[in-house]
């Protein structure tokens, strides 16, 4: 009959090896309950990691969660069209600026002759959660079929960036969320 003693030294070492995980670290211990990590088998093919996946410090699935919120990726004619039309965005809206106009009514005229045929929202500029509205405008240019010019003009300054459209806002910006 084993002594008390042995029991306990065998539960122990058990204890040791389930809390050590036998070598492997806490991230591998759970890598693969969504179906991302990589598998031990011999053949298994390992995920590739998306294109956009940022690099740095970031929490699991932040890029995933918050895709709405990237730019897609633009045609290389749109991108020309798209960065040039930036720096003419850029200027008219610099001249509005400093004569005191940045609310919309005054933007929205300003960017559809400037953008022509080309479809263009102009908002209020919303900060904070995207409920405070706050001095100025938010906009967007449609620019062919992959592309936008979006930015802001406040009473302080002008945005003006060529990018991809949004996944689902178009060229709007989406709202900040939590």
């Amino acid at each position: 009959m084993p002594s008390r003693k042995s029991g306990l030294a065998v539960v122990a070492v058990v204890a040791a090896f389930a809390l050590a995980g036998c070598g492997t670290t806490e991230d591998d211990l759970f890598s693969n309950l969504n179906g991302t990590g990589s598998g031990d088998a011999e053949g298994a093919d390992a995920p590739t990691p998306a294109l956009n996946t940022p690099k740095g410090d970031a929490p699991p699935n932040y890029f995933d969660n918050n895709r709405v919120r990237q730019p897609g990726e633009m045609g290389p004619e749109d991108e020309k069209k798209a960065r040039r039309k930036a720096v003419e965005v850029d200027r008219v809206l610099s001249e509005l600026r400093l004569a005191g106009k940045v609310g919309p009514g005054d933007v929205r005229p300003a960017l559809e002759q400037l953008a022509g045929s080309a479809h263009v929202a102009v908002g209020n500029r919303l900060v904070g959660v995207g409920t405070r509205k706050a001095e100025g405008s938010d906009f967007g240019i449609w620019i062919g079929t992959s592309a936008c010019v979006t930015g802001a003009v406040s009473k302080d300054r002008v945005w003006a960036t060529a990018n991809g459209h949004y996944l689902e806002t178009g060229c709007m910006p989406p709202a900040p969320a939590h």
